[in-house]
């Protein structure tokens, strides 16, 4: 039973929630092409916290959408949800994007489920879960081709969704493929497996805590 904060900055939205005994009773998110992350986090926990008449001081810990996604975002995240942990002594809860977003489709029946992010040219960031939100294929970087998760097509319908999911529809055509657009991740879907961990007293270690990148960052034109 807790009080917390989720962070969502992985993707081009910008996006925090509070959730009580894991339901969300507030939200504030901006989905900006610009990654405004930097100028808007802060002032929307601030909101945040108003509009739910609340301080930091009184939540109970921090839920951090860990990656893949934005090496910019996760880094701006992660630094904001340390500083709270650190100044006010509360637990962070570390919580891989594609597992959040996975879980926010896990109602869905006799489908595979593919959140999908965006990453560089030619690839994005996946992981496949059953219905049961098991992860049968664990988060890595995808290099996409005509015959991308063909084995998974074979003999399961296969939803993909998610900020890659143009690029998937460029590659992949079989009739097995269900495809979501315009879905991007959000801190609502952090708030029940964060109280599930919470729960388990599942917290990382705010020294060694760091964003899941899977890839090392490498320095190009793309706002990513």
């Amino acid at each position: 039973m807790a009080l917390i904060l989720c962070v969502e900055t992985s993707s081009k939205n910008c996006s925090v929630s509070i959730s009580r005994d894991g339901v969300v009773i507030y939200t504030i998110e901006e989905i900006k092409d610009s990654f405004l992350h930097g100028r808007k986090l802060h002032v929307f926990c601030k909101d945040l916290l108003s509009k739910c008449g609340l301080n930091l001081s009184e939540i109970d810990a921090y839920a951090l959408s860990i990656g893949p996604g934005s090496y910019t975002g996760l880094r701006i995240g992660t630094s904001t949800v340390k500083g709270f942990s650190f100044v006010f002594k509360k637990p962070i809860i570390a919580i891989p994007t594609l597992s959040s977003m996975a879980f926010s489709r896990s109602s869905m029946k006799d489908v595979l489920l593919c959140p999908i992010i965006d990453s560089r040219k030619g690839e994005v960031y996946a992981a496949i879960y059953d219905n049961n939100f098991e992860c049968i294929l664990s988060s890595h970087p995808h290099v996409l081709s005509p015959t991308s998760f063909s084995k998974y097509l074979e003999k399961n319908k296969i939803l993909f969704f998610g900020t890659g999911v143009g690029k998937i529809m460029e590659y992949i055509s079989n009739k097995n493929a269900i495809f979501e657009d315009n879905f991007f991740p959000s801190s609502k879907y952090l708030a029940t497996l964060a109280e599930m961990k919470y729960d388990k007293n599942e917290f990382s270690e705010i020294n060694s805590l760091e964003p899941l990148y899977l890839k090392d960052f490498i320095t190009n034109s793309s706002k990513n």
